[in-house]
């Protein structure tokens, strides 16, 4: 009798404890989302916390970016063709270490525009709005905006 208790015992245990890494993850972001421009190239950033104990995790990143772009000269002067106007759509996956449950996810989309400039000219981009989707392991964070 005492032998099925204590392998009774055992077992209420095990489920115990397993369920408790189970309901340990609480995927969620801490603070905000980053989105800055450089040059040619967009990069979004978020961190998450909540992911329980694993390896790594996969997010990815879907929207659009529409952007506005000129040619310029070195000096600075915007020659007499019209702006490129285009939409860029934006489809990438990746995987990310996790520590202690937390991981930071950052993407960076390059080229933003896609305008070719003739020799001694420099591509600017002179506006763009951003429509864009961070999702996976229960996450989905979106940022919108313009610069």
């Amino acid at each position: 009798m005492t032998r099925v208790f204590r392998s009774l015992g055992l077992a209420v245990a095990s489920v115990l404890l397993l369920s408790g890494t189970v309901f340990a993850a609480s995927p969620h972001q801490i603070g905000s989302t980053s989105v800055t421009v450089s040059g040619n190239s967009l990069t979004i950033s978020a961190s998450i916390a909540g992911l329980g104990n694993v390896p790594s995790a996969t997010f990815d990143l879907s929207g659009t970016i529409d952007v506005s772009s000129r040619c310029y000269t070195r000096s600075g002067n915007k020659p007499q063709a019209a702006n490129k106007q285009e939409t860029i759509n934006v489809a990438a996956s990746g995987d990310f270490p996790v520590r202690n449950g937390r991981t930071n996810v950052s993407f960076t989309v390059s080229p933003i525009s896609t305008l070719t400039c003739p020799p001694g000219q420099r591509v600017v981009i002179e506006s763009a709005t951003y429509d864009l989707t961070i999702s996976g392991e229960g996450v989905t964070i979106n940022a919108s905006g313009s610069f």
